[in-house]
């Protein structure tokens, strides 16, 4: 951010609240506490009232109010994105709050964009699974936790940790690329093979399931629609060429649309107390969606598709595991075990 973006933010930011500390200026701009102090006297000098009072931090002087604030086009997007991952984690009250602010703003942006933000939330969609929010934080907690102590989000000094942004990378440019129509070209990374390939897609929606957005596109390399999970694309290339709306199905006809495999399942499955101190941040791979404490283990539920790869991945726990409900998962799992037990049984003989 250059300096001039920083001031005009720090103004901004001082309006918002009562009161702000250097150090919490410092911290959120990512500056020196200096750099700071410098700014907050440029903006004395162009004439903005700001009181300071030593130990207690900056204010803007009672009676101040900057003129109103207009929006940028990435702005009103990155909201309209917010809305969708809002629906599932706010109360009926709050979520008609926030709608009620984001038609503020698109009162006050131009008809164009207006225009954009409309086209662009026909293209998305939330699967609704409660949370929407993996933090790495959490996570990181999870995995190094036993499950007694899961529900302890606090660091030692009683203040819960700060949120780290999400991995998924390239939504501003899957945004643009939807509403424009725009080829993109990805190298993409399969989960199923870990191998990299280069892809020419159609982009037709951003679907958000399992903690991670998908870009959902027509792939010219394998002629057929798929789904792209944003983490995985290295790079991303807008291609100047454009392709015809109405010749790629909508986003809401390709999910109605996906068949037997490709549909999300639920499996529920019960851990013992010690496999579930191993599940870790594995668990967020395989769609997870929330869990329970039972007298018996951990409980934990799940939306996946990829039922072959998730039973791969149980086997390691063993008996320490079971399924309390997903009969796909529980006959990859007595396919696979069949297959071990023969497997192992054959190379003893022959030993």
């Amino acid at each position: 951010m250059n300096r001039f973006d920083r001031i005009t933010s720090l103004l901004l930011l001082l309006q918002t609240r009562s009161v702000v500390t250097a150090r919490f200026l410092s911290e959120h701009f990512d500056v020196t506490e200096r750099t700071i102090y410098r700014d907050i006297r440029t903006l004395e000098n162009a004439g903005v009232p700001i009181g300071a009072e030593a130990g207690v931090g900056y204010f803007l002087e009672q009676g101040y109010r900057l003129p109103p604030v207009s929006f940028t086009l990435d702005e009103a997007a990155a909201l309209l994105l917010g809305e969708r991952l809002l629906v599932s984690s706010l109360d009926a009250n709050s979520l008609q709050d926030f709608r009620q602010a984001l038609n503020k703003v698109r009162a006050v942006i131009d008809n164009t964009d207006k225009d954009y933000l409309s086209s662009l939330d026909a293209d998305i969609e939330v699967l609704p699974t409660g949370s929407q929010f993996p933090v790495d934080n959490a996570i990181h907690q999870t995995q190094q936790s036993p499950p007694e102590t899961n529900s302890q989000n606090d660091d030692e000094n009683g203040t819960r940790p700060p949120l780290s942004p999400s991995h998924d990378r390239w939504l501003r440019e899957c945004r643009s690329a939807l509403v424009r129509r725009q080829v993109v070209e990805i190298d993409y990374t399969a989960l199923s093979s870990n191998s990299q390939s280069t892809r020419q897609i159609e982009p037709i929606g951003l679907f958000y399931y399992s903690w991670h957005w998908h870009f959902i596109a027509w792939c010219r390399l394998r002629q057929g629609y798929r789904d792209f999970r944003l983490d995985r694309i290295a790079s991303f290339s807008p291609q100047p060429e454009q392709f015809a709306r109405h010749s790629r199905l909508t986003l809401q006809q390709y999910l109605d649309e996906q068949p037997g495999q490709d549909q999300l399942q639920e499996v529920v499955l019960l851990f013992g107390p010690e496999a579930a101190r191993f599940v870790g941040e594995q668990r967020y791979m395989f769609g997870f969606v929330d869990e329970e404490r039972q007298p018996d283990g951990i409980k934990m539920r799940f939306l996946t598709h990829v039922p072959q790869y998730m039973a791969r991945w149980l086997l390691q726990y063993t008996d320490d595991v079971q399924v309390l409900s997903g009969e796909s998962i529980k006959a990859e799992l007595q396919q696979y075990a069949t297959q071990l037990a023969a497997h192992w049984i054959g190379k003893s003989k022959h030993s």
